[in-house]
């Protein structure tokens, strides 16, 4: 039995509510990013909270009621802390999460917020830590850093629809996503590592042939971020991991990418500032 195609005004109509959630998401980002300190520390634990509560959603319902809220209260408070002590909100969650594996001995199902805990709490962490302290700027490396993974990330997504899309040919991974071509993958890793080197050398940061395999590595792992929230999703037998964001589904469908790449991206740089010093966010960008 065929499937009907979408009729033009349903299609146009979703793409033009998947670019207005984009735009508002976008504003709010980029908006908390340059005020820094506590503002984008607040927004990140929110995203973090909302990200665990669709996760706990799909995976859920659990014997131990009251786990869910407490996790929600305890991530919020720990990616809060992560610009002053990153390596201690990572060590706190790893704890947290180590502690409901074992916990799945009296209940299975608690092993799912283990792995929720990680997904939503690194890579918020992760933000945090790379935009540091600062207030009120875009100029300091940190606002930096945490830009070129956003547009790494967000032009990967773009251009991947797009030429997907246009260009169509062989399936990239059918059995967790259908749509997804290896042509609009190749077309957004190209767009992805464009725009990161864009980002750098329009803050003055050296663009070398390092920081494009970083730019291309974070590409990847955006979309392989993007394949496992899908394999996740149909593993549960869901389509979508929310209905908050409009055109887009939940939030873990909007950052699915963002939640990947941060956490590489910062451990990249904490790789580095352990070897050479500098900061995390120096430890991404300059090479």
């Amino acid at each position: 039995m065929s499937t009907l195609p979408p009729a033009p005004g349903k299609a146009g109509s979703e793409l033009a509510s998947r670019v207005l959630s984009a735009v508002v998401l976008a504003v709010v980002t980029v908006g908390a990013l340059w005020a820094g300190g506590w503002v984008f520390a607040a927004l990140s634990a929110v995203v973090a909270v909302l990200i665990l509560r669709e996760w706990m959603a799909m995976s859920g319902p659990f014997a131990f009621r009251a786990a869910p809220w407490a996790l929600m209260a305890f991530l919020a408070v720990t990616v809060a802390m992560a610009g002053d002590e990153p390596l201690e909100s990572l060590g706190f969650s790893a704890l947290v999460a180590a502690a409901l594996l074992l916990a799945r001995v009296t209940e299975p199902r608690v092993a799912w917020l283990s792995l929720g805990v990680l997904y939503a709490g690194v890579p918020a962490i992760a933000a945090v830590a790379l935009r540091g302290p600062d207030t009120l700027t875009f100029a300091s490396t940190g606002a930096v850093a945490v830009i070129f993974v956003l547009a790494v990330v967000w032009a990967t997504d773009t251009a991947a629809y797009f030429s997907g899309r246009l260009i169509g040919g062989p399936k990239l991974a059918p059995r967790f996503s259908p749509k997804k071509t290896w042509s609009g993958a190749i077309g957004g890793a190209i767009a992805g590592v464009v725009a990161g080197c864009l980002v750098a050398a329009a803050a003055g940061i050296g663009v070398g042939a390092v920081l494009v395999l970083v730019a291309l590595l974070l590409s990847i792992v955006g979309q392989v971020g993007d394949l496992a929230e899908s394999a996740m999703k149909r593993h549960f037998g869901v389509k979508d991991s929310g209905v908050l964001i409009p055109g887009h589904g939940g939030i873990m469908d909007r950052v699915d990418g963002l939640v990947a790449a941060l956490a590489v991206a910062v451990v990249i740089g904490l790789g580095r500032d352990w070897l050479a010093g500098g900061g995390i966010a120096e430890g991404l960008l300059i090479w």
